[in-house]
């Protein structure tokens, strides 16, 4: 089985070879471009990796084979009138919003006026020819080795077309958060994108990243793939909070890699909800390289039909004094399918360190199904650690209760597992995605 399985991804890769190819041939003498040599080397590498099977242990529960069974082209341009994205905009959250339709950027759809002056937001292509940023830039997208999905992250290095990079310098602090805005469109042939961000956040900066990504009325019911991959590296004493909400169509895919490294006294909050997709999976992960670091990790995600969401975290406490807390909660129902597998490492040196891990989860119909893992592996002796994982279903009590109020049994039913989700949606501290997030949870719910 395996060897089918293999054989199958050694097609897939010549497809992608087959499409790196096509762009190749459009550049129009551009092939000397620092970023062209970077996917160049990234495509070229894909050929000697391999992709995840359930074979592997944090692959255990998910196959990719659905995801690649399609034949993808690279996202297409796609005209959008601006009052087609007015539903997707923050209303009551100022914001930088910068707009991607199909994986290319907009422009003109975008509002980016008013970024302080010492800030620096540029293409991937702009920052490997700046002489301020080139050597990092090229560093960061050329380490590939501690990422968990190698194979997923060289993918998107191959076919990253509008990456970002931002560059916020020591002592600065971005009023407004820096909002990525995703549309995607299904259109008449399987779509694919990757998008990419890399985050250097300088010494006591302090500044908010939102990622949201949502469905544009579709011309067609062909999947679209989206295989973002995020860089963040965090400052000593520096502030990050990184948003991610998924609202894409249940016809499509996305794979979602991050990687953040933290530097003494800093603070790096993830905020995570996952409502859409066929197949969702989020890898996450963390590595503590200075002292008195703290990480929070929150997660909420809803299933229904045959949705497949899957969540993977990975902390790494390499030194003494500091703390992490995670969060994830889901509900499922139909033939869904809910996975979490959440490691924490505490190596030998990391002496008081405190580590709090959470996965709680309800699943409401026979037929769905939550596989939930969490890992801790401690090395040290003076440290604090928990890690807890419960599965339940809708209590009858307060069931029977809300419906001696007057409310019908769909009424109740979802006020409670909005009350169950409550803990994690009041975590996101940005007032703007905690409103969106409730609202679509309220609306998937109804």
């Amino acid at each position: 089985m395996a060897t089918i399985t293999q054989d199958k991804f050694e097609a897939v890769k010549q497809q992608f070879h087959h499409l790196f190819s096509i762009s190749e041939q459009n550049l129009n003498g551009h092939k000397d471009h620092p970023l062209f040599r970077l996917r160049k080397e990234a495509i070229t590498q894909l050929q000697d990796l391999r992709f995840p099977t359930r074979r592997d242990e944090d692959w255990k529960y998910t196959a990719l084979t659905r995801v690649f069974a399609p034949e993808y082209k690279e996202g297409s341009l796609v005209q959008v009138a601006k009052e087609e994205i007015a539903p997707f905009l923050f209303s009551d959250e100022q914001a930088y919003t910068f707009i991607f339709v199909n994986g290319r950027y907009d422009a003109e759809l975008s509002q980016t006026d008013g970024l302080p002056e010492a800030v620096s937001l540029m293409s991937i292509n702009e920052a490997l020819q700046d002489e301020r940023f080139a050597a990092q830039v090229k560093e960061q997208l050329s380490n590939w080795q501690y990422e968990p999905g190698q194979t997923l992250v060289t993918l998107n290095t191959s076919f990253a077309r509008a990456g970002f990079f931002l560059n916020v310098p020591a002592n600065t602090v971005v009023e407004h958060p820096i909002h990525f805005l995703y549309l995607q469109k299904s259109l008449e042939q399987a779509q694919m994108y990757h998008p990419q961000l890399l985050v250097m956040a300088g010494t006591s900066s302090q500044v908010n990243v939102i990622e949201t990504y949502h469905q544009l009325a579709a011309e067609s019911e062909n999947p679209v793939y989206s295989n973002p991959a995020n860089r963040f590296f965090v400052g000593a004493n520096a502030q990050v909070g990184h948003y991610k909400v998924q609202n894409i169509d249940q016809e499509s895919f996305q794979t979602f890699n991050t990687n953040v490294v933290q530097q003494k006294d800093s603070t790096y909050s993830s905020y995570i909800a996952d409502l859409g997709g066929r197949l969702i999976r989020n890898n996450l992960s963390v590595w503590l390289e200075g002292q008195n670091t703290h990480t929070d990790m929150y997660g909420l995600y809803l299933g229904d039909e045959q949705q497949h969401i899957d969540n993977q975290t990975f902390i790494d406490h390499a030194v003494p004094h500091c703390d992490s807390n995670e969060l994830y909660k889901g509900i499922l129902t139909d033939k869904s399918v809910g996975v979490f597998n959440g490691k924490v490492m505490v190596r030998q040196d990391a002496q008081k360190t405190n580590a709090f891990q959470q996965s709680s989860s309800m699943v409401l119909s026979e037929s769905a199904k939550m596989n939930s893992k969490p890992q801790l592996e401690i090395f040290a002796d003076d440290v604090k650690c928990s890690h807890g994982a419960t599965i339940g279903q809708l209590e009858e009590e307060p069931l029977y209760y809300l419906r001696t109020r007057g409310l019908s049994k769909a009424q109740a039913s979802s006020l409670l597992q909005l009350a169950f989700l409550a803990e994690v949606i009041e975590s996101f501290k940005l007032d703007g995605v905690q409103e969106l997030v409730q609202q679509l949870v309220e609306e998937k719910l109804a």
